[in-house]
């Protein structure tokens, strides 16, 4: 065993010993009540809805995320033409033209 391990159980252990006796009865009471409601809850529900909540809407950002990566994908792949980008080129065009012509 790593002597640092050591001395960081130790350290633990004398940390846990010197903080025992801190916390009054009736709140480890209270403390020991809710974490038995808490696990009687996942036991009973498999989880909390405000848990499922929070997943469905990381899987939902998710979700919407490839879909506009894919879309970009596309949409730069199939080349659509856009008619702003073809009124610039127009105007590119003709400038060009002009200067050459001068």
């Amino acid at each position: 065993m790593n002597p640092k391990n050591l001395s960081d159980e130790s350290l633990d252990g004398r940390l846990k010993a010197v903080l025992a006796d801190d916390l009054p009865d009736d709140v480890a009471a209270g403390m020991r009540d809710r974490i038995a409601v808490f696990r009687a809850g996942i036991a009973k529900e498999g989880m909390n809805p405000r848990a499922m909540a929070w997943l469905f809407r990381r899987g939902l950002w998710a979700t919407l995320a490839v879909l506009m990566l894919v879309a970009g994908f596309l949409l730069q792949g199939l080349q659509a033409r856009n008619p702003l980008a073809d009124r610039i080129a127009q105007f590119k065009a003709e400038v060009s033209q002009q200067e050459a012509r001068s």
